[in-house]
Formats: C-alpha cells, structure tokens, sequence
C-alpha cells in the first residue's frame, strides 16, 4: 500500500522500531544492489563510537562547508522530527522527497529494522542529490550495523565505553572489537585514544592508523576537544587547507553539547556512565560561578536511574523531566517511584516549568542531560 502522508510514513516507520531483527547485513546489500548502488560515486566518511559520533559528524560537516564543499549527513538520533536525520547545510529531506523514497523502499519489501529503512532512505537519497562527501554515522549495533556495507575513504572511532547494557556487550574488548568492525582493508582509521584490539584489527587490514594529537579549540568540555581533534584529523586527510581547518576549530559552534540556552539553563546530551563523567568535571568547574546547580534528566527507556544518581551523588538537587508519554523515554513517574526509596523526595517538571524557574533564578544552574529525545524539547527557548 503506497503512503499518502509523511504522518502516515511516521507511523509506519516508528512501528518497525518495535520490530525483531536478524542484523544481518545480506539484507541490506540486498535492498543496496536494487537500489543500484546509491553510494558508488560519493566519497563516504564512516563514524563509529559509543559517545562523540553525532559531535564528530557535526564537526566535520562544518568543516567542509567552510571549505565549500557539498555535503549531507546521515545521523542519529533525531531531536524533535526524525527528517532532522537527513541533513545539510540549507536544509533537512523533505517531506515529499522522504514519502517518495519511503514507498521505494517499501516497493523492495522485506522484512527490515526502523534503523535499516532509515539507512536505506539516507543512501538513495543522498545518490539523488548528487553530493561530494557524505558523513555516515554507526547506528547501534557497529559489526553487524546496517551502514556497514558501505566502502568509505576514510573511517574514525571516537570513543569506547559501556552503553546500552542490556541489549549489547559487557566487556571493553568486546566492544572494541565491535567497533573496529567498520575498519576497511587499505582504508585509514582515526582514533583519539591508544586500544591494542582497534590496532591490532588495523594491522591485519593493512589500514594506515591516524592518531588525532591535541589540537587548540575554543570548545568547553575535554571530551569535545578530542572530537574536534578527529575531525581536525579526517578533514586533513581529505585535503583541506589547513588555515581552514585550524580557522574553524577556534569557531566551533556545536549544539546541544555543552550548549547554553540561557545564562543559566544549559543541557547536553550525555546520557551513559563515560558522557556523565565528563560532563560532572565540567560542572564543577562551575560550582563558583552559582548558587546551585539543579540537575535536569530524563532517561531513554530501559536505562536505569541510579546510573545518575552514581555519577552525582554529591549533587542534591534533581529534577526529573517529564517525558510527555514519549514512548522512547522512560516513564517519569516511575523513575521518581523507583528513585524516592533510595533519595530524598523527587519533582517531575515540563522543559517549560524549568525554563521559567531559570528566569527566576538567575544564581542557579539548571543542566538538562540524560537523552538527546528529551534535550530538544528544550532548543525551542533558545
């Protein structure tokens, strides 16, 4: 049945986010030889990692775009509309564009993942509009990852720690070695912290390794920093003149990480155990510049809660986010059952009731974290 509607199309692709999965990749290469191969002419940069994938991808689109250079982005997640997962620098897929591929691929019909058919809309979508580069991002699953048919002219690996517990590895090796799936024979791999399995893979592919060394940026946080230093890195590969590159580095201009809505009301996308420790060393560095610091989280579905209490225990102040029947995160009013036998007495507070008590409280840091779904919810005070 042909879709009418990009609601219609909505509807049908959230269902499939529900669906069961074999993640094997013969599928995909199916689907990709119909499609006649979308990406053959396209020089791909491919992005895995368990946090800095969606910083890294940004970094380097704002890099090329400086150089002139004509290229989309295929990221995850989205914010508020899931088109925002198609982008370039004037604008996001749109909406007819989207329902004309989607019924393409729905022509093709087999069974398929909500990520793969993303994937697949991305990669015939990026073949219509003719572009130089394209910067694709790892979805969840890495080896086995549906993008990993790909043949890339450049690869990077931004960050390795445990996320996603529950349905993913429970070793550091593991997931290094999961990650280095995306490491292609002959083809270079950056990486920005010394792991003998990404290196010991790299040597058996014969893929040159390219450390990202230190470089000087106007970002906040460290952990920016070292994306910054493997965007600096892959852009150098690619060619870019390098008073471009190292222009950009002291403008660099990311949002929703480490962004400040107001003076007083910041969020971030941290949402695992690595990202939080990170993100705790830049706040402290605040703790003279206010008052208090109020920490604002929701939680995707299936995270636990103590997870933020572990990393902020010292903190006292928590607000829980209500999560708008948002069937990706977590219940808000579960987590604050679940929270108040362990912790002091919990609110639950809409993007909006935070947003005004930071206009009334000026002295008080308000940091909103825990789920890139819930974040964007509050880009539109900004």
């Amino acid at each position: 049945m042909e879709i009418k509607s990009y609601e219609e199309a909505l509807e049908k692709i959230f269902i499939k986010e529900q669906v069961s999965a074999d993640y094997s990749l013969e599928k995909v290469r199916e689907w990709y030889k119909k499609l006649w191969e979308p990406l053959k002419n396209i020089k791909l940069i491919h992005i895995a990692g368990t946090n800095g994938k969606g910083s890294t991808s940004q970094m380097i689109f704002s890099i090329l775009k400086l150089a002139h250079k004509k290229i989309w982005v295929f990221a995850s997640p989205h914010l508020l509309d899931l088109r925002e997962r198609f982008f370039t620098e004037k604008w996001q897929i749109e909406k007819q564009e989207f329902i004309d591929i989607f019924n393409i691929i729905l022509a093709l019909w087999l069974p398929f993942s909500f990520f793969e058919l993303c994937t697949l809309i991305a990669f015939e979508f990026f073949r219509r509009k003719k572009v130089e580069y394209t910067i694709i991002e790892v979805g969840l699953w890495w080896l086995l990852d549906s993008t990993n048919i790909i043949n890339p002219v450049i690869t990077a690996i931004t960050s390795i720690a445990y996320d996603h517990m529950d349905i993913l590895w429970n070793t550091l090796e593991e997931i290094s070695y999961q990650k280095a799936g995306i490491i292609k024979p002959w083809i270079p791999i950056v990486y920005n912290k010394k792991n003998e399995i990404i290196e010991k893979i790299a040597y058996e592919k014969w893929s040159p390794l390219i450390f990202a060394w230190k470089k000087e940026t106007n970002l906040l946080g460290d952990y920016q920093k070292k994306n910054a230093w493997i965007a600096y890195e892959i852009a150098k590969y690619l060619g870019i003149e390098e008073s471009i590159i190292k222009t950009w580095l002291m403008q660099v201009n990311h949002p929703w990480r480490l962004q400040y809505i107001t003076g007083n009301l910041l969020i971030d996308g941290a949402h695992n155990e690595a990202w939080m420790q990170e993100l705790k060393k830049y706040i402290s560095s605040l703790a003279d510049s206010f008052d208090e610091i109020v920490l604002c989280f929701a939680l995707k579905k299936w995270k636990n809660p103590l997870l933020v209490i572990s990393v902020f225990v010292e903190n006292s102040s928590f607000i829980i986010v209500n999560s708008y029947n948002n069937p990706t995160l977590e219940d808000s009013q579960d987590i604050k059952t679940g929270l108040e036998k362990l912790w002091k007495s919990w609110i639950i507070l809409t993007p909006e009731e935070i947003y005004n008590l930071s206009q009334k409280n000026k002295k008080t840091l308000y940091l909103a974290f825990g789920s890139l779904y819930m974040i964007g919810e509050f880009l539109k005070f900004s």
